[in-house]
């Protein structure tokens, strides 16, 4: 290939990778180590009191007033803060005075961690970092079975049958994570339609979303109905291209189902299952959706949620985008290993 031609087609997605990969990152980092405010002044400011007798008194005080410029418009100073930002979204500060103590007397070692537990899931970051990581590292597993096993059961049936499963397998993944979470939030209410049936069969009145626990299982398992057709769409697309003479070899030599499997099938599909669980780890640490329709960051918060939240409700845009660098230290640093280990297969492989 020609230098003009490989340039020519590599250009516009380099171009767009710039454009909107780069330079957000950068604008990003920039606000993260930076801090903006109001320039004001004191000023006398003279209103008008209402007394009785419709009299009235004039009362001057002295309150901070912004300072505007030539054109009228508010005046900004921004102050360079370095990692200030940084240490406190993530409150390593507060974490390491947990860790330093004072601990309760006389506990063991399992009553002190219990006591620092409580104490670290008392901080926002922190206590949102932990069900992000819960709902990552259980969904992802999940979609990876549930995705091969709706894959392998499909790629048996009859070939009139496949485009009609193929078509209702994947409607989770069609409708928007807002208008499917909204569809699981409305089931799962005090008077949804599940609430009503269990407490119908003599269950009792079950309230789902009242709970830590039940809130956290109802979000993972959205992410799970969610995300598990991304996955089965790529492996069944991987099946397709299973060559039929390794998994006739295998037949002939005595191997039973699970020995094909195993030894056959899976290892065909290890690049598509490491990129599944890239793209999967990606999306599941910004996990936000099922969190903001719940409603419900009190028992099931995430870093994602937590920047919106900072930046939506606190207006505090150089918070939230430190928030955000977090988010890209904690995907970089759970997606090492994945990548470590899958070029070490290819590696072995060639």
């Amino acid at each position: 290939m020609k230098a003009k031609t490989f340039l020519a087609f590599v250009a516009p997605s380099v171009a767009s990778m710039l454009l909107l990969i780069a330079l957000p990152l950068v604008g990003v980092v920039f606000l993260s180590v930076y801090q903006s405010y109001v320039k004001t002044e004191l000023r006398e400011v003279t209103t008008e009191v209402p007394l009785f007798g419709g009299q009235t008194r004039e009362v001057t005080r002295t309150v901070p007033q912004p300072v505007l410029d030539e054109n009228g418009d508010t005046i900004f100073i921004w102050e360079y803060v370095g990692g200030r930002n940084l240490r406190e979204a993530s409150e390593i500060e507060g974490v390491v005075e947990t860790f330093r103590g004072p601990f309760p007397q006389n506990e063991r070692l399992g009553g002190k961690l219990n006591h620092v537990y409580k104490r670290i899931s008392n901080y926002d970051f922190w206590s949102a970092l932990e069900f992000t990581l819960l709902y990552t590292f259980f969904t992802t597993p999940a979609i990876l079975i549930i995705g091969l096993g709706v894959a392998l059961a499909v790629n048996r049936v009859t070939e009139g049958l496949r485009g009609p499963l193929v078509f209702i397998s994947l409607l989770p993944m069609i409708v928007t994570p807002i208008v499917s979470s909204s569809a699981i939030f409305w089931m799962f209410l005090d008077n949804g339609i599940v609430s009503v049936i269990l407490e119908q069969l003599g269950f009792g009145q079950i309230y789902f979303l009242s709970n830590q626990i039940s809130t956290r299982i109802l979000i993972i398992l959205y992410g799970i109905w969610f995300a598990a057709p991304f996955a089965f769409i790529i492996l069944y697309a991987g099946l397709q291209t299973m060559p039929r003479d390794p998994l006739e070899s295998a037949m002939i030599d005595g191997a039973n189902a699970w020995q094909r499997l195993r030894y056959v099938i899976i290892p065909h599909l290890t690049p598509l299952l490491a990129v599944i669980t890239m793209i999967h780890v990606m999306d599941a640490y910004r996990v936000f959706e099922p969190i903001l329709v719940f409603g419900t960051s009190v028992y099931a918060n995430s870093v994602q949620y937590l920047t919106y939240f900072v930046l939506g409700v606190q207006d505090n845009i150089h918070k939230a985008a430190a928030y955000s660098i977090l988010t890209i230290i904690g995907v970089v640093i759970l997606l090492i290993p994945i990548l470590r280990h899958t070029f070490k297969e290819q590696k072995a492989i060639n």
